[in-house]
């Protein structure tokens, strides 16, 4: 068959004769020419990370991992385990944390008995006290070093902690000293058992273990149960002591019941009976369940034990599923807590359980319950007693879940002898309640999932008194970050890390953080919270002084006794003061000018405490005070220079070093002092003006450090302090310049205009070696210089910067807090720690005001010299006219600030027009709205209702703005409405409630600013706000909200409406049905992103014309999975974003829009996280000195504007991080973590290796792309890597070696690897690269 057709050749159209082959053929090369091929979706992975820890703790234990001498307790969470001390103050000290257990923490008990010691007078050298046993004979404090053992680990603890983890581990822990020697490094050591059985359900569901501590018992869910029998105490320290690793487990059996396992303990033996051992477990099976008791002795066989057939006895309904069983002491009993009864039962041995009820005082509810019901009893806790109390009697402490506690006594003879009501606490409790040991009373730790917990004293016949809280902001449900656009004027800036090489940076406008808040807890409890994080600084006294304050030093009082107290001298803008403080820091008053030896009339300079004298140095005098009496000399006259001004001054033991300014130039004076008398001993000349002195020692000499500025150009000066006068001294000139950066380095050339401020301050740092030393610098523009200086190469240093703000830093040596390593820097109000590399923020808190924003730290002393049992933390901060000792905790963690509501907060949204925090509130289910100040806390609100009066609008003030304030109204949504349309600008608030299944209510709100007068004390600025619209949405419940410039996107039930204002009413102009209903929804790029509960995502198109099938929205891509949804966010750069969802399960998706219209969405990742994400935010969170290295480097993909984090708030409360990798660091980052995941450094709960263990493939060490959750890399395993120091040991294979250098090669920017490049390699530079790469990715977000 042949067509003819006419075709176009040579511009001139000619007849041609085809076959209907050629024809088809043609029409299809046309259509493949026409349309190309499908885009291919990029390769990509997600580094993920937590940087806040989930606030909640199950239980509360307290146990002796360390050794006797320590009276620790444990927090434990999911997935951590935190180990505090309670201190002589009564407070928590954070000692230890462990977090790598790679699966949930299902249940956990103690094995072993406490040492506690009930004597103040039987102690150690250091104060602490060892328990004399019943027989009043010593015993060897466990777990330290006994007579005889240089080893501090040569004995173990007393006590064990056990886990069963969810994946099926049984976990036996104790703590030892690190092998650095430092008492404050505590290592843990595991022993891993795994449960027997892959198809048991839910092994360590209950877990308990006997008195005695020789059996455990582990069961499901139901049906199974397994009893271990452990070895002794006495024989776990025998084989910790010849060095063989412990084997607590002795044998085990399994035993079958029917029905559901409810509870399991181990009952008490009779007393005297030790060997005996009884079991107790309730069942429940179909409309009955069953008491039944097994007793054993200790010394049988346990393959004889459980032969025979479980029983039991039938319990009556109303114990039928009790909430508690607790164990008595005396006379085998147990109590027995149902939700409306209590009772005893004893003697169960001899017959079917006979319960005597008995009644708790107070059983009202307290203000904390949130049900409808009568609250429940949830945890249960025996304070510590004499062991020979507990012959004759036991006391328990119940805890309700809305905070009231119960204290009950039993007697040997009768059931309850005293039910007494302590009261309630502040905070609900769930099964984290807990008695720690004291020797003057009892201390009970309080915490639940909702809300801080707390730390209490009960002293006999006392009400409860706090004197602690524990930190805890679950659950959170929203949060939203301060942005701050304005703030971000900043330049181009290329870093390394946070240290930055000086000639690859650039100068800084501004930058401030954004602050992170989140809606927190319930009911009473419920509170705004700001996330921070870094370094704890616990205020115990806080004075404020009549003026400002420059300096202050802690000195001793020569006139009384140590124990009377001792004096903080003040340095004023004009003068000086003196304070004196008792030693118990309960009195302060200040002295007059006659009653000290010190001269206040002029500022002081410098101070210093040495071992017989006290030197005080002002502008005017030399003061030299010493127990005899006091030296004052005038420092013109030392220097014979009756015209010279003191501009700085600096002193080390028995030198003082002057900066003399006279004669339009300055010199640099050293005196010294020798039997309380001044003299001169050297004068040097200096070229420019002195900014600052300091005397430290390179080695053993004495040097006198100067900074000085000449034009532009600022200098370190370096003057030896032991030349006599008569010698000439050339001072080591170190010219600080980006242009002089140290040689050898691989940074480019800076700008000629980068350049330092003057010095504001020195310290001296050791360097590696006695040769090598590292000088501090502060400088008026904000920066913080760390100098590296070799003795053994003249002329050679190295230097980098680190920018802390924009005023003037100061350096103080980390000796304030007894680490000489560190160093502390105030600079922009803020005081930081920078040690090594990393750099943490200081967060002095109170805890009576938890609201308390920041103070302004300006300067800081320390106060260990002359209270040293307070430890070597705790320093003096001043903060202005404020003055706070302060307690500094060794170890970053979050340090959350409360702004208290006395509601439920459900939604919030920052509002940076109104410099807000607007926020919905639920009290008494009344939801109302509030506008919060980020700074203060302060409620700005101030709720209006607008009328209509003769034309013009009139406010009222009002309770609740129209459509809030009702009982049967919820809100759903809270959003920004920026309005351009039909000549209107608007910026409103969409706020979207439901009312009933079927009804829902939308808000317009107006809001607007008024600032209070500036004359007026105590009056904060207001934020007036009302309801401009109003719409009842009739069609269905409202899911969700989104808005443009021109309406309003609703998710009414399955259907998407949009909502646009005509004629001052709302109007319905587009819509569209989807297969489930919107969680969320956002417009991005004029398209609308609908996020479903069950169907993934849908992109809508809402601006092109509808479809001749009527369409009013086109559908241009939808997932061909089917995903739950709860929140998402944008993420990459065009045309590559990708869109990150959260599910309810846990996981994260990345997908993928390809530019083509009509196809479906592509899955470029997926990962897996302890807890979903209810919200993702995109801010600037990180300090200044953070920010400048937060720069896509090292194959880090931009996710958004240059600077900027994502962050993901999870239910648990915490807070996870994102970052995008492209495909070379996706590989060199999975490399690390699969070879961490085989390492028992690393993981050690995650090993399972096979005989063939240089097998790679098998284990997966070379990363897949396939399946898309290999994509994920977790940070969390990376960071431990860092913090470990382990990666030479992870790479100490030669093949894994080499493959790490191949990964590293397409990561090597800076060619720092060009040198290794050709055999023979050196692996030292490929290590410090993947350092330098894990320290970019790990660096501090918040």
């Amino acid at each position: 068959m042949s067509l003819q057709t006419f075709v176009l050749e040579n511009d001139e159209w000619v007849s041609r004769t085809i076959s209907a082959d050629e024809l088809m053929r043609d029409n299809s090369s046309t259509r493949k020419a026409g349309r190309p091929p499908p885009s291919k979706p990029p390769t990509c992975g997600v580094l993920t990370r937590t940087i806040v820890d989930s606030p909640v703790i199950r239980w509360v234990l307290p146990v002796q991992l360390r050794s006797a001498r320590y009276n620790d307790v444990a927090l434990i969470s999911d997935h951590s385990v935190q180990i505090c001390e309670l201190g002589h103050d009564r407070q928590l000290q954070d000692i230890v944390k462990k977090n790598d257990f790679g699966s949930r923490i299902r249940n956990v008990v103690v094995m072993g008995s406490p040492q506690y010691s009930r004597k103040a007078n039987e102690g150690t050298d250091d104060g602490t006290h060892i328990k004399t046993e019943d027989s009043d004979t010593k015993v060897p404090d466990l777990g330290t070093t006994a007579p005889g053992h240089r080893d501090v680990n040569s004995l173990l603890p007393p006590q064990l902690l056990i886990l069963v983890l969810e994946r099926g581990d049984l976990v036996f822990l104790f703590l030892r000293q690190g092998s650095s020697g430092d008492s404050h490094n505590w290592e843990w050591v595991p022993s891993t058992h795994k449960v027997p059985g892959q198809r048991l359900v839910y092994p360590g569901f209950h877990m308990a273990i006997d008195p005695s501590s020789t059996f455990l018992t582990l069961a499901c869910s139901e049906n199974l149960f397994i009893v271990y029998q452990l070895e002794s105490m006495e024989n776990l320290r025998g084989q910790y002591r010849q060095g063989f690793p412990l084997q607590p487990i002795k044998s085990r059996i399994a035993r079958s019941v029917k029905g559901i396992i409810h509870k399991i303990e181990f009952l008490h033996p009779t007393h005297g009976n030790e060997v005996q051992v009884i079991l107790l477990i309730i069942m429940i099976q179909p409309e009955v369940s069953k008491l039944a008791v097994l007793e054993w002795d200790s010394k049988a066989d346990m393959s004889q034990i459980f032969h025979q057939e479980i029983k039991g006895y039938r319990l009556d309904e109303d114990f039928r599923m009790p909430l508690l069983v607790v164990p008595l002491k005396v006379r085998n009993a147990f109590l027995i807590i149902t939700e409306r009864i209590t009772a005893t039962c004893s003697d169960i041995l001899s017959g079917p359980p006979v319960f005597v009820q008995f009644e708790l005082a107070n059983r009202d509810d307290t203000e904390l319950h949130h049900g409808t019901r009568e609250p429940l009893w949830t945890a249960w806790t025996r304070p510590i007693r004499h062991p020979p109390y507990h012959d004759k009697k036991d006391v328990i402490y119940l805890a309700r879940e809305d905070g009231l506690i119960n204290f009950l006594e039993c007697g040997d003879e009768s059931e309850i002898e005293t039910s007494v009501s302590m009261g309630s606490v502040d905070c609900n409790i769930d099964t984290a309640f807990a008695s720690l040991f004291h020797l003057f009373a009892d201390v009970l730790v309080t915490g639940g999932d909702s809300g801080p917990g707390a730390v209490w004293n009960v002293e006999a016949r006392q009400s409860l008194q706090r004197i602690g809280s524990i930190p805890n902001w679950s659950p959170t449900v929203d949060f939203a970050l301060t942005i701050d656009l304005t703030s971000r004027a900043v330049e181009e800036h290329s870093a390394d890390s946070s240290t930055v090489p000086l000639s690859n940076s650039r100068s800084v406008v501004s930058l401030r953080p954004d602050k992170v808040f989140a809606c927190s807890g319930r009911g009473i409890t419920g509170a705004i919270t700001e996330f921070r994080y870094g370094i704890q600084a616990r205020i115990g006294l806080d004075l404020t002084y009549s003026s400002n304050i420059r300096h202050c030093w802690a000195i001793s009082d020569f006139d009384g006794a140590s124990e009377d107290g001792f004096y903080l001298l003040l340095a004023l803008p004009n003068g000086s003061a003196v304070l004196h403080l008792s030693r118990d820091l309960s009195e302060a008053s200040e002295k007059d000018h006659d009653a000290v030896p010190y001269d206040l009339s002029s500022t002081t300079l410098a101070a210093q405490e040495t071992s017989d004298a006290v030197v005080q140095v002002t502008s005017n005098y030399i003061t030299v005070v010493t127990p005899s009496g006091y030296y004052q000399n005038l420092i013109s006259e030392l220097i014979k220079d009756y015209t010279a001004v003191v501009a700085d001054a600096a002193i080390r033991e028995y030198e003082v070093a002057l900066a003399v300014y006279s004669g339009s130039v300055f010199k640099i004076v050293l005196l010294g002092i020798q039997d309380s008398e001044v003299s001169l001993q050297h004068v040097f000349d200096v070229q420019g003006e002195v900014t600052c002195l300091a005397i430290e020692k390179f080695g053993s000499d004495p040097v006198v450090l100067a900074g000085t500025r000449q034009g532009e150009e600022s200098t370190l000066a370096i003057y030896p302090a032991t030349s006599e006068q008569q010698v000439p001294v050339a001072p080591i000139l170190v010219k600080l310049h980006p242009t002089a950066m140290a040689r050898g380095s691989n940074a480019r050339k800076a700008a000629d205009n980068d350049i330092f401020g003057a010095l504001t301050s020195l310290i001296h740092v050791q360097g590696d070696s006695p040769s090598k030393h590292v000088i501090v610098a502060g400088t008026r523009s904000g920066d913080v210089l760390t100098i590296r200086l070799d003795q053994s190469r003249p002329g050679s240093y190295e230097m980098n910067r680190d920018r802390f703000g924009a005023s003037p830093s100061h350096v103080f040596s980390g000796s304030v807090v007894g680490d000489p390593e560190i160093v502390l820097v105030c600079c922009d109000a803020e005081l930081a720690i920078l040690a090594a590399e990393e750099i943490q923020r200081v967060w002095p808190t109170d805890g009576d005001r938890p609201s308390m924003s920041c103070p302004p730290i300006n300067s800081v002393a320390p106060l260990y010299n002359l209270l040293p049992e307070y430890g070597k933390s705790t320093m003096v901060m001043i903060a202005g006219p404020r003055i706070m000792v302060t307690d500094l905790q060794r170890r970053p963690k979050p340090v959350p600030r409360y702004f208290p509501l006395g509601g439920t907060p459900v939604k919030i949204l920052y509002s940076s027009r109104l410099e807000a925090l607007v926020t919905v509130v639920s009290k008494d289910g009344l939801p109302s709205l509030h506008f919060l100040d980020p700074v203060t806390g302060h409620d700005l609100s101030q709720p209006l209702e607008r009328k209509k009066v003769s034309g013009a609008y009139e406010y009222y003030d009002v309770e609740y703005i129209t459509g809030l304030g009702n009982a049967d109204t919820r809100a759903i949504s809270l959003a920004t409405w920026t309005y351009r349309a039909a000549g209107i600008r608007g910026d409103w608030i969409v706020l979207a409630m439901r009312r009933r299944d079927n009804e829902s209510l939308l808000l317009i709100i107006s809001a607007e600013s008024e600032n209070a007068p500036s004359q007026t004390a105590g009056i904060h600025r207001r934020v007036r706000f009302w309801t401009k619209f109003d719409r009842k949405i009739r069609d269905g419940p409202i899911w969700s909200v989104a808005t443009d410039e021109s309406g309003v996107f609703l998710c009414v039930g399955n259907q998407v409406q949009y909502h646009i204002i005509e004629d001052n009413r709302f109007k319905v102009v587009r819509q569209h049905e989807l297969p489930s209903p919107a969680s969320w929804m956002q417009v991005v790029n004029r398209r609308l992103h609908v996020f479903t509960t069950k169907h993934s995502l849908v992109i809508l198109d809402y601006k092109s014309a509808p479809t001749p099938d009527g369409e009013q929205m086109i559908r241009l891509h939808t997932d061909d999975t089917c995903r739950n949804s709860l929140h998402s966010i944008e993420v990459g750069t065009s045309p590559n974003t990708i869109t990150i969802l959260s599910d309810p399960m846990c996981g994260i998706h990345g997908l993928w829009a390809p530019p083509e219209d009509e196809r479906p969405l592509k899955l470029v990742f997926q990962a897996e996280l302890q807890a979903s994400v209810r919200r993702f935010a995109r801010g600037y969170t990180r300090a200044l000195w953070g920010s400048f290295k937060n720069r896509p480097r090292f194959g880090c993909i931009q996710s958004g504007p240059v600077g900027s984090d994502i962050l993901g708030l999870t239910i648990d409360g915490s807070i996870q991080h994102f970052s995008l990798l492209n495909e070379d660091a996706w590989r060199f980052l999975r490399f690390i973590q699969n070879l961490a995941l085989r390492s028992p450094m690393i993981c050690p709960h995650l090993i399972s290796l096979s005989s063939n263990d240089d097998d790679d493939e098998s284990f997966g060490i070379e990363p897949n792309l396939d399946p898309k959750s290999n994509m994920q890399v977790d940070g969390d395993i990376l960071q431990r890597c860092v913090e470990r120091r382990a990666l030479a040991l992870l790479v100490s294979k030669p093949q894994h070696m080499q493959r790490l250098r191949e990964l590293l090669k397409p990561l090597d920017e800076e060619n720092v690897l060009e040198a290794t490049r050709e055999p023979p390699y050196q692996d030292a530079p490929y290590i410090k690269l993947a350092y330098r790469i894990l320290a970019y990715y790990l660096a501090p977000v918040l």
